[in-house]
C-alpha cells in the first residue's frame, strides 16, 4: 500500500507512529533511487516482544517477480530480506504453534529435533540445527504475500511480456460491488491459461478470484461510513487486511499482527 493511504485503514487498528510514518516518507524514495524500483510499498508491520519490524516492498518491474522485501524498526535503517529456502521452511514448520517474534531480528531458534519411532534406537547428540529471526520473518513475509495480498478486480493488468503493473484505466469498484469478495483476486495466483479468451479479457481478468478461498467466509468487508472505505479482514491470517474506496483508484492492503495463524477458524464461522 501507498503511505498516503495509511488513514485508510486507520480504523482497523493498523497505525504507525508519526515519527515512523515521517522516517518512511524519507527513506522510501532512497531505496526506490537505490535499488531503481518502480515502486516502494508500505507491507506493513510485524509485532515483537521487545520491538516490532516495519515491513516495505521494493517493485521493480512486475508485481509477480523481482519483488524485494526490506525491513527496520525506526524507519530509516533498512536491511533486504533474505529468500527463504526449502530448508529453512522445513525448519521454521517444527518450532511451536503460537511462538512469537522477540524483535531481536540475530536471534537464533534452536529448533527440537524429531520425534524418535518407538523401538528404534535414539540418534547420537549433536547440535540442533537452529534458525535465525530474519529468515523466520521472510518466510512469514512470503508466505502472507503469497497467500493474502489482494486487489480490486481490474486494479492490475498483464503487459504483454507477461509483467504485471497497475491498470491506469482502473476507476475503482461501484458502490454496490465492493463488498463483494468476487470483486477481488489474489495478486499472487494466476488463473490457468484459457487460450480461447480474447486478449482484453486475458491481459485484465487473468488473477484468482478472492471468492475461491478455503474455508467460505475467511474474508469479511465492512464499509467505514465516516471515511468510505471498504476494509476487508482476513480471518485465517489476523491482522491482514485489504482495502478499496468505491469510485476511486484507492486501494491496497497491509499486515499488522504477530505472525501467528489462525487454526481455530473452522469453530468461527458458521
Amino acid at each position: 500500500m501507498e503511505l498516503s493511504s495509511l488513514d485508510a485503514v486507520s480504523s482497523t487498528g493498523c497505525v504507525v507512529s508519526l515519527p515512523h510514518k515521517a522516517a518512511m516518507q524519507s527513506s522510501f524514495p532512497l531505496l526506490k533511487k537505490n535499488y531503481k524500483f518502480s515502486q516502494v510499498l508500505f507491507f506493513g508491520k510485524v509485532l515483537g516482544k521487545v520491538g516490532d519490524y516495519l515491513i516495505a516492498v521494493g517493485i521493480e518491474e512486475s508485481w509477480h517477480a523481482s519483488k524485494k522485501f526490506f525491513y527496520c524498526s525506526d524507519g530509516v535503517s533498512w536491511g533486504q530480506m533474505p529468500v527463504p529456502t526449502e530448508e529453512a521452511k522445513g525448519l521454521c514448520a517444527k518450532l511451536p504453534s503460537g511462538l512469537p517474534f522477540t524483535g531481536d531480528i540475530s536471534h537464533a531458534y534452536s529448533i527440537p529435533p524429531d520425534p524418535v519411532p518407538e523401538g528404534a534406537e535414539p540418534p547420537e547428540e549433536a547440535e540442533p540445527p537452529k534458525l535465525f529471526e530474519e529468515m523466520r520473518l521472510a518466510i512469514l513475509v512470503e508466505m502472507l504475500d503469497t497467500e493474502c495480498a489482494m486487489a480490486p478486480v481490474g486494479a492490475l493488468r498483464m503487459l504483454p511480456t507477461g509483467a504485471v503493473m497497475p491498470n491506469p484505466a482502473f476507476a475503482g469498484l461501484a458502490m454496490t460491488a465492493v463488498a463483494d469478495m468476487a470483486s477481488y483476486c489474489l495478486v499472487n495466483k494466476p488463473k490457468p491459461k484459457d487460450v480461447l479468451a480474447a486478449m482484453v479479457t486475458s491481459t485484465s481478468d487473468f488473477l484468482t478470484p478472492c471468492d475461491s478461498i478455503v474455508p467460505k467466509g475467511a474474508l469479511c468487508a465492512h464499509l467505514d461510513e465516516s471515511t468510505g472505505v471498504t476494509t476487508v479482514r482476513n480471518l485465517l491470517y489476523p491482522g491482514f487486511t485489504g482495502f478499496a474506496a468505491a469510485g476511486t483508484k484507492t486501494w491496497g492492503y497491509c499486515y499488522f499482527g504477530s505472525g501467528e495463524k489462525n487454526l481455530d477458524i473452522a469453530f468461527m464461522l458458521p
